[in-house]
C-alpha cells in the first residue's frame, strides 16, 4: 500500500481515493460520479479518471459500450487499505440514484442524542486550548444538578453518545462527562492543571474473548469467524478509559465484568487483558 508522492493538492487526493473506492467495491465509475460527488466539471472528472489510471494501470480499462471504468479481476488499492466499513458510505451514496427499490447501504436506527452545539464548542475549543471551564452537569450519582471547573482534554463516542474526558478539580481525578448532560457552560480561563496526565487516556490494554464453552459448536464455530479469531481468540486493544465502553457494546453486565460473567447475550467469555 502507497501514497504517491506526486499527488499534490489534498482535493485531489480525495477524488482519487473516491475513484479507487467505487472501482474496489462497486466495480465501475464514470465521469457522472465524480461530477455529482464533488460538483466539478466533466473536463475536471476526466482529468482526475486518467490520473488514476496511470496512477495504477492494472486496475481497470475503459468500457466503450458502457461509457465507464470497469475494475479489474485482479485490481489492488494503491492509495489505502480497503476497509468495508468505511467505504461503503462513500459506494451507497454514489448508488443511491442508481437504484430502483431503496438504498444500497442501510445502517441502523439510533435515537438521538441532545447536546446544544454551542455547549459542543465551548468544551472543544476549551480542550484544544488546554483551557478550563466552570459547569452545571446533571449527576445521575446524586440526581441533581452540581456545578464544578472542569478541564476537557478529548472526547470519546460509544456508539451512542459522546463523552468528553476532562479533569476535574473538585474531585482531583480525570472522568468521563455525558455531553448531553451540561446544563450550563461558562466562560474558558487559563487551567493551573496543565501538567496533571491522564494515564487511562494514554494507555492501551487487550481484551481477550473467545466463544462461550456452553453454545453449540456450530454456533462457537459462526462466532469464531464472525469475529476472525484466531486460534479461537479475540484479541481487542482499546485505551483504558474507553474498556468499561468496549464491554457494554458487547453486551456485559457491568456489576460483574472483574468476575468473569457471562454477557447478556450469551455468547462471549471475557478472558480478561492481556
Amino acid at each position: 500500500m502507497r501514497f504517491d508522492s506526486t499527488i499534490a493538492a489534498w482535493s485531489e487526493r480525495q477524488r482519487l481515493l473516491f475513484v479507487e473506492r467505487l472501482l474496489f467495491w462497486r466495480g465501475t465509475i464514470n465521469r457522472k460520479d465524480l461530477c455529482d460527488h464533488f460538483g466539478i466539471s466533466l473536463p475536471q472528472a476526466t482529468k482526475d479518471l486518467v490520473a488514476y489510471t496511470t496512477l495504477n494501470s492494472s486496475a481497470c480499462h475503459y468500457d466503450v459500450r458502457r461509457k465507464c471504468y470497469v475494475a479489474s479481476g485482479s485490481m489492488e488499492a494503491v492509495l489505502s487499505e480497503p476497509d468495508f466499513s468505511g467505504d461503503m458510505e462513500v459506494v451507497g451514496v454514489s448508488m443511491r440514484d442508481s437504484l430502483g427499490e431503496g438504498e444500497f447501504v442501510l445502517g441502523m436506527s439510533r435515537p438521538p442524542r441532545f447536546a446544544d452545539v454551542t455547549i459542543h464548542r465551548k468544551l472543544s475549543l476549551a480542550a484544544s486550548g488546554y483551557r478550563s471551564l466552570e459547569v452545571t452537569y446533571w449527576s445521575v450519582r446524586s440526581g441533581k444538578s452540581e456545578k464544578r471547573r472542569i478541564s476537557p482534554r478529548g472526547f470519546g463516542y460509544d456508539g451512542l453518545r459522546w463523552h468528553v474526558r476532562a479533569y476535574c478539580h473538585r474531585d482531583e481525578s480525570f472522568k468521563d462527562f455525558v455531553v448531553g448532560r451540561f446544563q450550563s457552560v461558562g466562560a474558558a480561563r487559563a487551567c493551573d492543571r496543565v501538567d496533571v496526565v491522564d494515564v487511562d487516556w494514554l494507555e492501551t490494554e487487550v481484551l481477550k474473548f473467545r466463544a462461550n464453552r456452553e453454545l453449540p459448536e456450530a454456533k462457537r464455530k459462526a462466532l469464531e469467524m464472525d469475529y476472525g479469531m484466531v486460534n479461537g481468540e479475540l484479541v481487542l486493544p482499546v485505551r483504558r478509559a474507553m474498556r468499561i465502553y468496549a464491554l457494554r457494546r458487547l453486551g456485559f453486565i457491568q456489576n460483574s465484568l472483574e468476575a468473569g460473567s457471562l454477557n447478556e447475550l450469551k455468547q462471549l467469555e471475557w478472558l480478561g487483558t492481556g
